[in-house]
């Protein structure tokens, strides 16, 4: 199998939903995937115009395999910090890191959105929009990429993304707002949608080493990319090695966690674009109060625009110094499909429209 093929085939297919034993699933899944790689006699002539290396590719791929799957186990033994040494050993000795060192860049100026719910028609704080100040921590529950008590800054590359991230809230509790990142960005690449839509891939050699990193990293990205079978249990195995690789990027060169969304089957949602979101960590752990300082200084931050407020204000697809909205309003998104069968322009969508009034508000620093 050449590196398309499997990138194609069925198993790859992210996100994943299961039911019975989480460990089990992702041990089967991931073995799977390794009988895969390691019975391939066809992965690349050459990448880049350099021969390539398949046996040590399969060394690193089944260490990288392997190196996930005792984590997990370590840390059902209850030794989280043990489990951490194990996942940053394995990262280390697959050389990722030095890999991200040469690609994955988020490029300044990006457009990233947060949205909150709030049933008031006086918009939050720029602040509030923010991550969750340190005197409430003890509000930070578990998330996927973040551990009780310890806040982190998601931003999604849309609105949408943002609304599917918080389960569909009423139009009528959205504020949203807008960041930028003042300078580019160094980013762990997590995420799926190449595994679910990949008509646009020509073939296996036009990529450069594009489709060698997806499939490289594809146990990581799995490992991260599980469905919660148990949203309410307090305990969910499917954030144990997403949550132990945020403490990796702390201590690396890496900025954030860019990663699809598990409430995005792009499989079977007929969208068309890029979808994903970006997690990154505070740093900055002495304080009690306000947030962290690192963070405040990378972005910039509009004001916030709630829905609802919108409505009242105008009618219209803009604000009255703004020109009517582009197409290309969010040039990582085209389409969505929310109702089958009715593909609509994104800049048509009530998401596009926030984006566009967004887009026309001025950041500034914190």
């Amino acid at each position: 199998m050449t590196f398309l093929d499997i990138i194609r085939h069925p198993l790859t297919n992210l996100p994943v939903s299961y039911s019975g034993s989480f460990r089990e699933m992702l041990k089967e899944r991931i073995s799977v995937f390794g009988r895969m790689i390691d019975g391939s006699t066809d992965l690349s002539g050459e990448l880049n115009g350099r021969p390539f290396d398949s046996l040590t590719f399969k060394k690193r791929s089944k260490m990288l395999r392997e190196g996930i799957l005792k984590a997990i186990d370590i840390y059902y033994d209850g030794k989280p910090s043990d489990a951490y040494e194990t996942l940053s050993n394995t990262l280390k000795q697959t050389n990722i890191s030095e890999f991200l060192d040469k690609n994955h860049e988020l490029q300044a100026g990006k457009n990233l959105y947060r949205i909150r719910t709030s049933s008031k028609n006086y918009a939050l704080s720029r602040q509030e929009l923010f991550h969750i100040p340190f005197q409430l921590r003890s509000k930070v529950s578990t998330q996927r990429y973040s551990i009780p008590g310890l806040p982190s800054l998601y931003v999604a590359n849309s609105i949408y993304v943002a609304w599917e991230e918080l389960k569909r809230p009423a139009m009528s509790e959205i504020h949203a707002n807008r960041l930028t990142n003042k300078n580019p960005m160094l980013l762990l690449d997590l995420t799926s949608d190449i595994f679910s839509k990949n008509d646009h891939l020509i073939d296996n050699d036009s990529h450069g080493l594009d489709l060698l990193y997806k499939v490289t990293i594809w146990p990581l990205v799995a490992a991260c990319s599980v469905k919660v079978k148990e949203p309410n249990d307090p305990f969910k195995p499917e954030y144990i090695i997403p949550q132990l690789l945020l403490q990796w990027v702390n201590k690396n060169k890496v900025m954030g966690i860019k990663y699809s969304s598990t409430h995005i089957d792009m499989s079977s949602s007929g969208h068309k674009g890029s979808f994903y979101n970006i997690v990154f960590p505070v740093h900055t752990f002495n304080l009690e109060n306000g947030y962290c300082p690192v963070l405040s200084t990378w972005f910039q931050s509009t004001e916030v625009l709630p829905l609802q407020l919108r409505g009242f204000i105008t009618q219209s697809d803009r604000l009255s110094h703004q020109s009517s909205i582009s197409s290309f309003v969010n040039y990582d998104i085209q389409e969505i499909c929310l109702i089958k069968g009715t593909l609509q322009p994104y800049s048509s969508t009530i998401f596009g429209i926030l984006e566009h009034n967004l887009n026309g508000l001025e950041p500034e620093n914190f």
